[in-house]
Order: structure tokens, then sequence, then C-alpha cells
């Protein structure tokens, strides 16, 4: 059990404690303060209010429990305190404190109710018993009333027959003072209802609006973390296209430089200087693409640009350094070329370039054809190589980098073996983005 609840339950029954102190409290005062006078048999109870009858104290007994557990049980503490205080109500004409609990556990009903009809039925059936029992005590003082005149009639020796009857008989004013008296303790009810149903729909409406507020948190934190995998992923994507075709062409170099060594030193040298100028060209862009992620010192990282199909003759020269034959071939006139499209355009050239000279074997050539297309720019290499094995698509993983790429750009992607011999590489990229 948790702590609150002692403590709630500890608050309630000093609530309880209270209701029956405002009620017999006033009169034990005034029972302290009035001295007995001098052969009075009243005796102090009488004197200080305080109601002798047993019904009382079990009716007040059952109220005060109502209150006591209203907020552990409130359904069952309506019913206790509903029936003490009819029970009250019926003992006695005159409107009491104690009957202040049946307002206070329709207040605390109507606030944990998950069904509004369910306490507007409360509502009803509280008001009906109410006016019931004030109608009840009313009758039975009537009749009492009615007792004594009838006896006081036959004291007089007044004829029996002259006494009417009054026992099958409801009085009008007995109604009406009973719905007057009542009226008190409707307005009480309504209110405790209505403050009740206030605070159920305040607390209800909280609770939306952080349960609101708890999904839009979660939900940037999951677009959050969607925008940092996808960052992660392009530039993991970047990279290995950095990586292979550097590797690829300083490997190629260094092969070149070591065959060369002894009988042509010079093209050794020249070999060795491409070596490190590839190396040197690929760690700044792997610089570059690392420093992504990062802040301050990354600035000047950030300022580089991005490649693109501008610097893919450089690209293609390079390649021709290391041996390829590669011829380029550019139809139309560039246009605005979004950022996107320029930097896969390049990447793709790049990748397929790369695995033609790895796998397409030695002495193979390329050709790179590039169409600038009013909606499109169309990407072509093909190389003349033995291709790739049967049953065997492309050249290494490469080509998954390139499809993703075309797909998030929404292009087109073809692959296979050219029509002669080698293999061919066909993407269609849109210069406007998908809708």
């Amino acid at each position: 059990m948790s702590r609150a609840v002692p403590r709630q339950l500890l608050t309630d029954a000093g609530l309880a404690l209270a209701l029956l102190a405002v009620t017999v409290g006033p009169g034990l005062v005034s029972g302290l303060l009035t001295p007995q006078k001098v052969g009075d048999p009243t005796s102090f109870a009488s004197r200080a209010g305080i109601p002798p009858d047993v019904a009382w104290w079990a009716w007040a007994a059952l109220a005060l429990a109502g209150v006591v557990i209203r907020r552990r049980r409130p359904a069952v503490a309506l019913v206790l305190t509903s029936v003490g205080t009819t029970g009250h109500l019926l003992l006695q004409t005159k409107f009491q404190l104690l009957v202040l609990a049946l307002p206070l556990v329709l207040y605390t009903v109507a606030t944990v109710a998950r069904r509004r009809r369910l306490v507007l039925g409360a509502l009803a059936a509280t008001m009906i018993l109410t006016y019931l029992a004030m109608l009840g005590s009313r009758l039975d003082l009537v009749h009492d009333q009615a007792a004594a005149a009838k006896k006081l009639a036959q004291q007089h020796v007044a004829p029996v027959e002259a006494v009417r009857p009054t026992t099958a008989e409801v009085p009008v004013d007995a109604l009406v003072d009973a719905g007057q008296s009542a009226l008190e303790m409707w307005l009480l009810l309504v209110a405790a209802y209505a403050v009740g149903d206030s605070v159920r729909s305040r607390r209800a409406h909280l609770a939306a609006v952080e349960a609101r507020a708890a999904d839009q948190a979660r939900q940037e934190r999951q677009r959050a973390a969607l925008a940092v995998a996808a960052e992660r992923t392009r530039i993991t994507r970047e990279l290995h296209d950095v990586v292979a075709h550097g590797m690829s062409v300083m490997v190629v170099q260094a092969q070149g430089a070591a065959a060369a060594l002894d009988r042509h030193p010079e093209r050794s040298a020249t070999a060795l200087r491409h070596v490190i100028e590839v190396g040197r060209s690929s760690l700044s862009e792997m610089r570059r693409l690392l420093a992504a992620e990062r802040t301050d010192e990354a600035e000047d990282a950030r300022l580089t640009p991005l490649p693109g199909v501008g610097v893919i003759p450089d690209l293609v020269d390079q390649l021709r350094s290391a041996g390829m034959r590669i011829d380029l071939e550019i139809e139309g006139e560039p246009a605005v070329v979004p950022a996107a499209v320029d930097l896969s355009a390049y990447r793709i050239v790049q990748e397929a370039l790369t695995n033609s000279l790895k796998h397409a074997g030695t002495g193979a050539g390329a050709r790179v054809r590039l169409r600038f297309e009013p909606r499109s720019v169309r990407v072509e290499v093909t190389d003349d190589g033995a291709g790739p094995p049967d049953g065997v698509d492309g050249y290494g993983n490469g080509l998954r980098g390139i499809a993703e790429r075309v797909a998030l750009l929404g292009g087109a992607l073809e692959t296979g073996r050219a029509p002669d011999r080698g293999f061919r590489l066909a993407a269609t990229l849109p210069l406007e983005a998908r809708r």
C-alpha cells in the first residue's frame, strides 16, 4: 500500500470527526457553559443536545463511514452516506450539519466517475430519498400532533366523532413544508455534482493534454532518431564510395609503380605522385564527411563544396592516369541541377567506374555518357570487360548503394550485361522532387 492511501484515510477520518464535532459541538459547549439549576432533573446530555437515541448514532456512523472511505470506495461510500442521511432526516425535522456528508461524498463520486449518466442517476436518487425522508419526518410530526389533539379532546370529554381522522390523508402543508426543507439539500447536492463534474472534466482535459504532449515528444524523438539514422546511412554510403574509389585507384597506381620500378623509374615516380594525390583527396573528403556530425571544429569542412557532375571530367582524368581507357560524352546543356541529384550523379559514375576498374579485367575500357534533358539527367556507364560471372547481376556490393540513391530520388535504374560484352549501368534521375 502506498503512503498516499493512509494519508487520505487519515484526512477523511479527520473530516468525518469534524462533521460530527460541528453537529454536536455547539450544544456540548452550551451545556458546559450553562450551569444546572437546583432541583432540575435534566441530565447533562439532554441539556447539551446530545441525542440519546441509539438509532441517531447508528445513522451517523453509516454517514461518517461513507466519508472515511469516499476516495477508496466511492460507490460504497455513496450508498452508506445516503442510507445514514436518510435515517437522520427521518428521525428529525431539523436540518443538521451532519447531512453535509452526502453532498461531500456525491462530489467525490462525480470527480472519479467514468460515466456522467451514472452520476446524474445517483443525484436524482439522492434528491428523491432526501425529499421522502423529510416528508416522512413531517408526516410523523403531523401524526403526533393529531394524536395529542385527540388525547386532549378526550380529556375535555369532547365527542370522539368530532375529531377528524388524519391518518389516511397527507396534508398539503406537509408536502409543501417538506419541499421547502428539501430545497436546501437539493441545492447542495446539485452544487456538489456541478463542482465534482467540473473537476473531473478538468482532470480529463489535463490528462488529454499531457497525453498529447507525451505523444508529440515521442514523435519528435522518433523523427530525430530517424533523421540521425538517415544521416548516418548517407555518411556511410558516402564513405563507402570515397574509400572504394580511392583505394582502388591507389592499388592500381601502386601496382603500376611496382611493375615499372626497375625499367622505368620515372613512371614509378609519376604513379606514386598519383597515389599521394588520390590518398590526400580521399582523406580530405573523408574528413569532410566525418565532420558532418561535429559542431565547432567542423565549420571549415562544411564549407567544402560537394562534388557533382561538374567534376566528373576530373574524375575521368584521375582514372585515366591510373591506366584505364575512358571515353566521356556529354549531351545537352546542363540546367540547374538540384544538389541531391548533382551529388548522386557524381557518386553513380564514381562507383560504376570503380567497379569497372576492379572487376572488368586488365586492359578493359569504359564509356561514360551524360545526357541532360529538361526534366531529368541520364547517366550511363558501360565497360567492355569480361562482365560479371553467370548468375550475378553486377560487380560487387556497390550496386546496392547506387540503387538506394536512385530509389531515394524517385529515378529508374537499369543494370545488366552490355549488348556486346562487359557490363552496362544506366540511371535516370528526375530533376523535380517527388510529390
